[in-house]
């Protein structure tokens, strides 16, 4: 596999692209927004991304005038037919996509038609810290005796994709803690819990928001979790740095953006009623009923984050071809 692994700042914007923008600015900003808007997640429903989705369209109408978000989910190809649609779509302020760093990992890891300057990011509202999981029943009760296993190369570990967070989580920790992984990549987070459950992995990888619900029903075990501090979700549950020393910290994060090109006025409406909408007190009571905690970043801190997360992005993905 060949690595892209040049990529432009995304405080770059070409000059035509910037007259573009400002030609059509009139066309949008004066009566946005005038219909609904589509919501496009890159992945199967039932994941956490597909959910959190729903729970912004729930919570929509209330801060864009009675507008629904119309979540379309789009799955294949790691996310790349959903974002490499998104990237094509009018900078109209009428298509949205649910951003994951999967846009990151895709742009350098795959032959496709985007890269992160080929979005606006509108905001960031969910930071998920990674967990470590086994089934119920697994024979790996508590992360000793998961590291036992996994420094003999013996552990087969299910991902929801290769090239997703959760499988650069464990290559990264792997490679931190001088363990050894055999990977089962499935093509969903749904899919992905449904091999622990069933026995057919003995350990996995994903987001405690995704994790909190099937522990909290007896379904799967969480061994740690690869924060700085225990998470009030899941308060049990001590941190890598607490049982081994080591200081961990890996995670994945949720946001929105649109394609490149806004108009000025257009972005600045949408990151002004999003912020609205992921701060109000009843989008953030659900979030955290459902397990996810809001930690809400406008576009331009959401643009700082995305640089960071590519920089690091970039030291583990060119070993993803002998680590997989």
């Amino acid at each position: 596999m060949t690595y892209r692994l040049t990529r432009l700042s995304l405080h770059t914007r070409l000059p035509l692209a910037l007259m573009a923008a400002t030609l059509a600015a009139p066309l949008y900003a004066a009566d946005y927004p005038s219909q609904n808007i589509d919501y496009i997640v890159p992945f199967d429903a039932g994941g956490a991304v597909d959910f959190t989705g729903r729970l912004i369209a729930e919570a929509a109408p209330d801060a864009f005038d009675d507008h629904q978000f119309i979540v379309k989910n789009m799955p294949g190809g790691g996310a790349v037919i959903g974002q490499t649609y998104a990237s094509k779509a009018p900078a109209d302020g009428y298509t949205l996509l649910a951003m994951t760093s999967s846009v990151i990992n895709n742009a350098l890891t795959k032959e496709v038609s985007y890269d992160l300057d080929s979005f606006t990011p509108l905001a960031l509202y969910n930071l998920d810290p990674e967990v470590v999981v086994t089934a119920a029943d697994s024979e790996l009760t508590d992360l000793q005796s998961f590291l036992d296993a996994a420094s003999n190369g013996d552990v087969s570990i299910a991902t929801p994709g290769n090239s997703t967070s959760h499988h650069i989580a464990a290559v990264s920790l792997a490679q931190q803690s001088d363990l050894g992984f055999r990977y089962v990549h499935n093509a969903s987070a749904a899919m992905q819990l449904q091999q622990l459950m069933g026995g057919h992995v003995q350990a996995g990888f994903m987001s405690l928001g995704e994790a909190v619900g099937p522990a909290e029903d007896g379904s799967i075990r969480i061994l740690a979790l690869m924060d700085s501090q225990r998470s009030d979700l899941a308060p049990d549950v001590p941190t890598w740095q607490e049982l081994t020393g080591d200081d961990v910290q890996w995670g994945t994060f949720r946001g929105i953006a649109a394609p490149a090109g806004l108009p000025e006025d257009v972005e600045s409406a949408l990151e002004e009623r999003l912020g609205e909408l992921l701060t109000s007190p009843a989008f953030v009571e659900r979030m955290n009923e459902a397990g996810y905690k809001v930690d809400y970043r406008d576009g331009d801190a959401f643009r700082e984050y995305l640089d960071s997360t590519a920089d690091k992005m970039e030291q583990v993905l060119p070993t993803l071809d002998t680590a997989s």
